[in-house]
């Protein structure tokens, strides 16, 4: 069956035959022996991420398993099989005593038979031909799971022989077989979600471990089941939810609860930020012996950014900030009350260019720019800044400090309009986008994700988001991969400036790119599957 499955395999196209035909593929080496034991060890360290709302969480919460989850060679062939949309919704390790077996099953979230899913069990110590999985080929076409299929033969499924096993499955498709991947260490085995399978462990070398990683298609439901319980019938529990992390593509139609990708945290920097949603209250108080008072708001790192920060300043009338300085951080500045006066400069020491700042105007600048601010007003002036770190951008055109002003001269009576205010790479991201929306007393929009974060300033009206109710300022970041959405619950139209922090490609080289790299990875794994054809035949 090995040896048949990988002469088979020599094309995508083939790939997608053998999923339709035995319901799994593999062996295919993934990890070095370093990687297992790097994999092993961070569910052993005592100082391990606790799995997210059930036992399969630790998707959402381990970032060395979200980071072999993403491996390039596996989102490469998912996307062959389920699209480019694409969840991770179970992670765990899978250990197996010496001489111990997994009853025969089928994964209870996956078993329905127009689920869109796909497993990926990777060995990581002690994994061979006699210690891993075996899979009845074809079961993922029955229409059935093994649980109701055995409950409705009244068979016990904690004696079933693997004799026994093969017998039901003939019934159902005379050319059924049991079979099994073959998978080393650092070995990974794709099976369909469907799929009839069960573990065990007939070596003489000790305990067997294995990684299980679990996916669909973003639009493809994941239930939870009740009290964990997975004899049939099943029964799915409302709550809670089951987290799933986007690894692939878009989830904005997914119906499934969207958890941010877990991160390893970086020296001396905060922990990550999730989704923030809060109100200030103005005025601010100045401060009582400094001209310049900072009201912290949230700081940390996220999937797409090094670092964020986000402050609320109250600057005293006739204050200016010394000196005019450069920052290692990007800067987004907007006035929220009062009147100041940003300042650019080439030199700290050399009076720059000043521009004046009302209520909703924005001004950015870059890291490598001079820059202070003024009030030269006799109130007051509060202003909320927007610093981050990302990556470096090749841009040849990077955008220079500039101020932008929000037009709301002509009224749109949308449910939900939008006016672009700006959109350009910056010194750090492959794109910084704002645009100004105006959501009706009532509108709003469904729960989705992105895969950038997002950064929202409520300027009027009130919103409701992740259960919290905002009136202005509102202030609201959501880190990419995290589910969203927003209506107006109030009785006037909401207006709010919205900024998008690419750190990636723009969507057309992304694209672009994608395509080139998922066709030489494929080519670099149908030149492996062509030299195992080979060495098996000879």
């Amino acid at each position: 069956m090995r040896t048949q499955l990988a002469e088979i395999s020599a094309s995508a196209d083939h790939l997608r035959s053998d999923l339709l035909r035995f319901g799994f593929q593999g062996p295919i080496p993934l990890l070095s022996p370093a990687e297992c034991t790097a994999v092993e060890q961070a569910f052993a360290k005592a100082e391990a991420p606790r799995p997210l709302t059930w036992f399969k969480g630790h998707a959402a919460t381990n970032a060395l398993v979200h980071e072999v989850a993403t491996h390039p060679e596996i989102i490469a062939r998912l996307q062959l099989l389920l699209g480019n949309d694409i969840v991770l919704w179970g992670a765990g390790l899978i250990r197996r005593l010496q001489n111990t077996r997994q009853v025969w099953h089928s994964d209870m979230e996956t078993a329905d038979p127009h689920s869109r899913a796909m497993s990926v069990w990777i060995g990581l110590r002690n994994a061979s031909d006699i210690s891993g999985l075996r899979f009845v080929t074809g079961s993922h076409r029955f229409g059935r799971s093994a649980q109701e299929v055995m409950a409705g033969l009244n068979v016990d499924r904690f004696t079933l022989s693997n004799e026994r096993m093969l017998e039901i499955a003939r019934t159902m498709d005379s050319a059924a077989q049991i079979a099994g991947a073959g998978c080393g260490d650092g070995d990974m085995v794709l099976f369909d979600g469907r799929l009839w399978h069960s573990g065990h462990n007939e070596g003489t070398a000790g305990t067997r471990t294995a990684l299980l990683l679990q996916y669909a298609a973003a639009d493809n439901p994941i239930p939870m089941p009740e009290n964990f319980d997975y004899s049939w019938p099943w029964k799915v529990a409302d709550s809670p939810r089951v987290p799933t992390v986007l690894v692939s593509g878009s989830a904005r139609n997914s119906p499934n609860r969207i958890v941010p990708a877990p991160m390893r945290p970086l020296k001396g920097v905060p922990m990550a930020i999730t989704t923030v949603a809060t109100s200030v209250a103005l005025p601010l108080a100045e401060g009582t012996t400094e001209r310049w008072r900072t009201y912290p708001q949230f700081s940390g790192q996220t999937s797409a950014l090094r670092t964020m920060t986000c402050d609320i300043s109250v600057l005293s009338p006739g204050h200016r900030l010394q000196p005019a300085c450069t920052d290692a951080k990007e800067e987004l500045l907007v006035m929220l009350d009062g009147e100041a006066e940003i300042e650019w400069a080439d030199d700290p020491d050399e009076t720059g260019n000043r521009h004046p700042m009302k209520p909703g105007i924005i001004s950015y600048c870059p890291a490598t720019q001079h820059h202070t601010i003024h009030n030269v007003s006799i109130r007051p002036a509060t202003y909320l800044t927007l610093r981050w770190r990302g990556g470096v951008t090749d841009s040849e055109a990077p955008l220079p400090a500039s101020t932008f002003e929000r037009d709301v001269s002509v009224a749109d009576l949308k449910p939900i309009a939008r006016k672009p205010l700006f959109e350009q790479a910056t010194h750090t991201l492959n794109k910084l986008h704002a645009h100004l929306t105006t959501l009706q007393p009532g509108a709003g929009y469904a729960p989705h994700a992105d895969a950038y974060d997002v950064a929202i300033v409520l300027l009027s009206g009130e919103i409701e988001t992740i259960g919290k109710r905002l009136h202005p300022p509102g202030v609201i970041y959501y880190a990419a991969g995290e589910l969203h959405g927003m209506k107006n619950t109030g009785t006037t139209p909401a207006t709010y400036l919205v900024f998008e922090f690419h750190n990636r490609l723009t969507q057309h080289s992304a694209k672009r790119n994608a395509a080139s790299h998922r066709k030489n990875l494929l080519q670099r794994f149908v030149h492996r599957l062509k030299k195992a054809a080979g060495a098996n035949r000879r």
